[in-house]
């Protein structure tokens, strides 16, 4: 990554992008085990959309791992230069606009999906807002600090979550109480989630997401938004969507598990949406469905 952005400083875009493919094939070649999850998702998407005609084809594979390259350009190009409002379709921004107003804050639910860096555009929404990004694993912090320390406004912060703790939930209490925003995502279980899953359909097949999101959405009680960013038709979208006003959990075990498993469900319906939208900008390069088979390196 330092490389790419001493690169990118001194040469620009078309630099990069000239690095990216031997880059992609290298990974695509020596990473077996996210060959094979590529194509389990791809065809696993194929048969669940078989309007998109994707098989999960060894050249299908290669272009999700160059797509994922590409991101690492834009992540660069988003945190280096001011994003062009020109190149940018943001659905829904009145919804934040609203709850800045409001002096109101929210978790903005995301995946790995397209770019999250884009939240930059965000950060730059009115000059005001201020978003907190949890990241689970020490690797994503030091790649996102990395990016960040161009972030000279102060406006991103990077929050390292290995559990939800209460000494955490007061921090990120108190920051939506001022009106801030927790972005996190809903399609990546920790490495130290100690069981807490939960098991919904996605794309017709059974996987575990993480119960955390709405864990943290009913201690915090503030709104919940959709956040999904990623390239289409030659623009880069942000969809803004309501997910929840409010998620109060019940006591009782099994009805809280039900109600756990109903908004994960609900989350892997909207994954699901914009997965059909933009095939190959799913990210997640490990084995996600169980009990599939794995894709043949």
């Amino acid at each position: 990554m330092r490389a790419l952005l001493f690169v990118y400083k001194r040469l620009g875009r078309s630099a990069v992008r000239l690095i990216l493919h031997p880059v992609a094939a290298y990974f695509f070649l020596t990473h077996a085990e996210a060959r094979a999850a590529s194509r389990q998702y791809l065809r696993q998407l194929g048969r669940y959309y078989p309007e998109l005609r994707i098989s999960g084809r060894p050249w299908e594979s290669y272009r999700h791992f160059y797509a994922f390259a590409e991101t690492v350009l834009d992540k660069i190009a988003v945190w280096l230069d001011q994003p062009d409002p020109a190149r940018i379709e943001f659905h829904n921004r009145r919804l934040l606009l609203e709850l800045m107003d409001q002096g109101r804050g929210a978790i903005l639910l995301g995946g790995h999906i397209g770019n999250l860096e884009i939240c930059r555009a965000l950060a730059d929404l009115r000059g005001l807002i201020r978003l907190n990004i949890l990241v689970h694993t020490k690797h994503a912090e030091k790649f996102n600090r990395l990016l960040s320390s161009v972030d000279r406004g102060g406006k991103i912060e990077l929050i390292q979550v290995t559990e939800l703790n209460p000494a955490l939930a007061i921090v990120l209490k108190d920051k939506v109480e001022r009106g801030e925003f927790l972005v996190l995502v809903g399609d990546r279980i920790p490495v130290q989630s100690q069981g807490r899953t939960v098991r919904v359909s996605f794309l017709g097949e059974p996987a575990d997401l993480p119960q955390g999101p709405y864990l943290l959405a009913s201690l915090l009680q503030c709104p919940v938004y959709t956040l999904f960013s990623y390239p289409y038709e030659e623009r880069h979208h942000i969809y803004v969507e309501p997910f929840a006003e409010r998620i109060s959990l019940p006591r009782g075990e099994l009805k809280r598990n039900l109600e756990l498993a109903g908004w994960a469900r609900h989350f892997a319906e909207r994954l699901e949406f914009h997965c059909r939208r933009a095939p190959l900008q799913w990210f997640n390069f490990y084995r996600f469905w169980d009990s599939l088979p794995a894709g043949r390196s």
